[in-house]
Formats: structure tokens, C-alpha cells, sequence
């Protein structure tokens, strides 16, 4: 009984790792190669950097998305298909709704590589 009140309080709180309000890409953010892997559930704590105490406290992610645009990749690790979409999302550059750290990783990235011919 103590586990599904447990495992109850953790699937309840990851709900909120999936809320799909999303702020509009920049203009000029690119087209990045996608690649997905799906993986099983401590994999994805790993990936996504959540540690035992976050997942217990918060709830386990479920998938994340990794942007790396040196080479114009993001790759998504997935536990659960469910949220494919949303992190499809964050490698179209879209934010969550009241951050800006896909934006601002673009625009600092633009700046630093600037002189770069791609």
C-alpha cells in the first residue's frame, strides 16, 4: 500500500514535466537533424539529469530534449512515447512558457560563432 501511495505522489507530480505551454521560436532558429532514442526509466533520469532525490521530490522526467547546434543536432531520450511531441517542440525552438533558455542558447551561440561559415 505505502509503495502505490508513493509511486501515486511520484506519477502525479511528473505531470506538471509535461504541461505544453510553449513560447514561439525565434525567427531564425535552425532546422536541426533529430534524433530519438528511446530509453528505459533510470537511462532517462541519467540523460536528462534528474538524480534519485529529484525524482523522488519532483517526479521522474519522462523524456528531454538535447540541443546542440555546433552540430546543428537535438537529440530526444524518451521513457515514455507520450511526450514525443513536446520535446519535438523544444528542437523547433520553443520554450517554456516564462523561460527563455532555448532562446538565449541560440542567441548566444549566434554571437560566439558569428565568423563561422557553416
Amino acid at each position: 500500500m505505502k509503495r502505490a501511495v508513493i509511486a501515486a505522489a511520484v506519477l502525479a507530480l511528473a505531470g506538471c514535466t509535461v504541461v505544453n505551454e510553449h513560447r514561439a521560436p525565434p525567427a531564425d532558429w535552425p532546422q536541426l537533424e533529430v534524433t530519438v532514442e528511446e530509453t528505459g526509466f533510470w537511462e532517462t533520469q541519467e540523460k536528462c539529469g534528474r538524480n534519485v532525490a529529484e525524482v523522488l521530490l519532483i517526479g521522474p522526467a519522462l523524456g528531454c530534449a538535447y540541443i546542440n547546434f555546433d552540430e546543428m543536432r537535438c537529440r530526444i531520450y524518451l521513457w515514455l512515447n507520450s511526450v514525443l511531441d513536446h520535446e519535438l517542440l523544444h528542437c523547433r525552438g520553443y520554450d517554456h512558457y516564462g523561460s527563455t533558455a532555448l532562446r538565449d542558447y541560440w542567441e548566444t551561440w549566434k554571437k560566439e560563432n558569428q565568423n563561422v561559415q557553416r
